[in-house]
């Protein structure tokens, strides 16, 4: 039985957690040795046996020992990357294996072990195969079953649209759009030299004879959400997304299909990716749905194209921080992403609900949304509605950030339900835009 020697009996814990570590070094202890128990040893040592508890979780916290109920406590293996080979190939600096703090803090996302290679490993550019699969059972529905080795895990949507269009296309090419849609693909064409063209809306979205028309004058890429579009808040129906699909299919066109809002309208019909999967990229985020903050989201790729999509992510920024992967996939296995969803649902259809009340001269979106897309009255200019506003400390976007032809700017504006912290100073918000709205827009003269 393994025994410590203590010079002196003052800070035993830390005493016999020196004296395991030194053990363990020396190679006196062995990986998968059982230690001791804690009543065993505090007999040997003539201590209390919560002396001994104490030391073995701290040894359990660097990563010395592991413990399993009813078995015991063993040294434990040493971590992947130092068995094998002797890599002196990857330029990196070694971490303190041992930082308690750093243990601690990856006691988080469950195995602190398992959670270490994470912070120390290089992974798969396409994301940790556990936490894409992981993913892709929690996005399937009837109809639609996503697969893993077809996954990228990428730094939220706007920077999966920014990776798949660094991998099918090139400076000059046109991507169509909604004839108003986010602004960050605006954000993103401009950055990398590509042409936006907006195509004609209706009720369910994109009109199919415009899209089909841009694809006969060569246009090969479409972006779209189809689901609670940004700004209108329009959603395709399964026709409307079939005859796009179509159409892509035709002509080979890639669609970049963007469901951040998709989570708010579990009814909604099955994605694009559905009816056409050789040729969409189905983009799915996180930051709405769950946390900002996480930076994480998933796009599944036509078959053959995962691997082209992950070089590109290697490309830029090497790899999606596994940790916050690791920190979703956890929450999608113990359903607290999922419970995130449910409040949030709830919270949108009362935000809804206030905003139709309060804003009733208005015309409210067919579905529940978080934001409300306003056709105003002649008498307006969507900039100067935004001004007035903005003087009374309230904030909305007019139509022209996310219109993509300068010369088919709607008389419009959006308002975002969900951001403000509280409903009540949603209300107050709400309440300062219909007294806007009721009083009209105010005249403005000049004199010579």
């Amino acid at each position: 039985m393994w025994v410590p020697k203590l010079t002196e009996h003052k800070h035993l814990a830390a005493k016999i957690l020196r004296a395991l570590e030194a053990d363990i070094d020396a190679g006196r202890l062995a990986p998968g040795e059982q230690l001791p128990t804690h009543r065993e040893l505090a007999e040997h040592l003539k201590v209390a046996p919560g002396t001994v508890t104490r030391a073995y979780a701290l040894a359990q916290t660097e990563g010395l020992v592991t413990s399993t109920t009813g078995r015991g406590t063993f040294v434990a293996s040493p971590p992947a990357a130092q068995e094998g080979i002797i890599d002196l190939s990857r330029n990196l600096v070694h971490r303190e294996q041992r930082d308690g703090n750093v243990r601690t803090m990856l006691g988080m996302y469950g195995d602190a072990g398992k959670a270490a290679l994470l912070l120390d490993e290089e992974q798969d550019p396409a994301g940790v195969l556990e936490h894409r699969t992981a993913a892709a059972v929690w996005m399937r529905r009837p109809g639609f079953a996503p697969a893993a080795e077809d996954m990228v895990v990428c730094s939220g949507v706007q920077h999966a649209m920014h990776t798949v269009l660094a991998t099918i296309a090139k400076p000059g090419d046109v991507v169509l759009t909604e004839a108003v849609t986010y602004a960050g693909i605006k954000a993103i064409a401009a950055l990398s030299g590509l042409q936006l063209r907006g195509l004609p809306m209706d009720s369910e979205g994109i009109e199919p004879q415009s899209f089909e028309d841009a694809c006969r004058r060569g246009a090969r890429i479409l972006y779209t959400t189809p689901t609670l579009q940004n700004p209108t808040t329009v959603t395709m129906s399964a026709g409307r997304r079939q005859e796009i699909a179509r159409i892509a299919e035709t002509y080979g066109a890639s669609i970049l299909e963007d469901d951040v809002y998709g989570f708010l309208a579990p009814g909604a019909p099955l994605p694009l990716a559905a009816y056409a999967p050789a040729n969409t990229y189905y983009l799915l985020g996180t930051s709405k749905s769950i946390a900002p903050g996480l930076r994480v989201s998933y796009t599944i790729c036509p078959r053959g194209m995962q691997q082209q999509v992950a070089n590109t992510v290697r490309t830029t920024i090497w790899e999606t921080s596994p940790l916050m992967s690791a920190v979703l996939a956890k929450w999608i296995e113990d359903g607290t992403a999922d419970r995130t969803i449910a409040y949030k649902r709830a919270e949108v259809t009362a935000r809804h609900e206030l905003a139709k009340h309060i804003l009733s001269q208005t015309i409210p979106p067919t579905n529940t949304t978080p934001h409300w897309w306003i056709a105003l009255p002649e008498a307006w200019r969507a900039e100067d509605l935004t001004e007035e506003c903005r003087k009374r400390g309230v904030g909305i976007t007019p139509a022209a950030a996310f219109a993509v032809n300068r010369d088919d700017v709607p008389i419009a504006v959006r308002i975002c339900l969900g951001a403000v912290s509280t409903q009540r100073r949603l209300q107050d918000g709400l309440q300062i835009i219909k007294e806007i709205l009721e009083r009209g827009p105010t005249m403005h003269f000049t004199t010579t």
